[in-house]
């Protein structure tokens, strides 16, 4: 087995990085020899990973000085560590595998149907040069292209469900007392619609998670005196989740959709925005929102039977079984394994 190197943006913070620890721990306990690498700084992830960790540890606040010097660092990590393969997932291990020094063969794992969202021209630079190199572009969902080429993924890796820690979430009161959301807060996840669904029904609201436009969200929430709990980044998201809480997820694209399949796993009522991504689990119509009418329209319909809208486990399980850690290594083995061959 050849040595295989993942690079993440931080050690914690989001879907992409959960899911990453995960494959990680799997690969190694299959005897694979794996390096993690987190470019940022960040808390520690629920999933600690068992293979090595070379952390680079980036400084948000140190600029393009700070991402030189760890650009340079990570040349040194590659070359100590001398993995055959290393795959980057999401933007910045892209820039940094662009960068590279040394010939590898590299896997560019794209997460979202919107890569580079908000950098798109620095975003076809760095593609253009990693498809110079022996890149690999493979993805977490067989729903989503390759951008900005069009092309479809040359392998489908979906990322694995963290197991069950056993705790009931299921709700036993079916009365809305709070909105919550849950994930990173940013322009293309709208949790400025939680806001507005809470403010609209006249209920609490609380925001699981950190992002640049948490000090917008909190204004707002002060100007209208609306009783909302910013819990930040938490290890365990869903054990704050309390009965009457409901769940909206008004994302305007997506890539995996972990929240969702979370809140699947935990039997969460939620409602969700009607978006190519998210459509296709195939979910009743009674969770799908076109617009924030929708969600406030559609949250005071089912305010007292929330039950209705958490999806029929007959549903749920269609999405939740191909994540299972066991399957997901399974396919792991198989592309890691195609790649040595060619």
């Amino acid at each position: 087995m050849k040595k295989v190197m993942i690079v993440t943006n931080s050690p914690s913070g989001g879907g992409a990085e959960r899911a990453m620890n995960l494959v990680a721990n799997e690969l190694s306990n299959r005897g694979w020899p794996i390096a993690l690498v987190p470019i940022n700084s960040s808390e520690p992830d629920l999933i600690l990973p068992k293979c090595e960790v070379f952390p680079l540890s980036r400084k948000w606040h140190r600029g393009l000085t700070g991402t030189l010097t760890s650009i340079l660092k990570f040349n040194k990590v590659v070359r100590a560590f001398d993995p055959a393969v290393i795959v980057l997932n999401c933007d910045l291990p892209e820039l940094y595998g662009s960068l590279l020094f040394s010939k590898r063969t590299l896997v560019v794992l794209q997460h979202t149907s919107k890569p580079w969202g908000t950098r798109v021209t620095l975003g076809r630079i760095i593609r253009r040069l990693l498809s110079l190199r022996n890149t690999s572009w493979v993805a977490v969902s067989n729903h989503l292209e390759i951008w900005p080429f069009g092309s479809s993924p040359s392998a489908v890796l979906t990322n694995p469900l963290s197991p069950d820690d056993n705790q009931s979430y299921r709700v036993t009161s079916n009365k809305l007392k709070r909105i919550i959301f849950v994930g990173r807060l940013s322009a293309e996840k709208c949790p400025d619609v939680a806001v507005e669904v809470a403010y609209k029904l006249g209920v609490g609201a609380m925001f699981v998670g950190d992002g640049q436009l948490l000090h917008a969200l909190k204004e707002s929430a002060s100007r209208r005196q609306m009783k909302i709990h910013f819990a930040g980044w938490q290890k365990k998201p869903w054990s704050l989740v309390e009965d009457g809480d409901l769940l909206i997820i008004p994302s305007s694209y997506e890539g995996d959709g972990l929240i969702v399949v979370e809140a699947l796993q935990k039997e969460i009522p939620f409602l969700l925005s009607n978006i190519l991504d998210f459509q296709r689990f195939e979910f009743p119509t009674r969770n799908y929102c076109e617009t924030l009418e929708d969600f406030v329209s559609r949250a005071h319909e089912y305010s007292e039977k929330l039950d209705e809208l958490i999806v029929p486990e007959e549903i749920a399980m269609r999405t939740l079984m191909p994540r299972e850690i066991r399957v997901i290594g399974d396919d792991w083995e198989a592309f890691l394994k195609n790649l040595e061959n060619k």
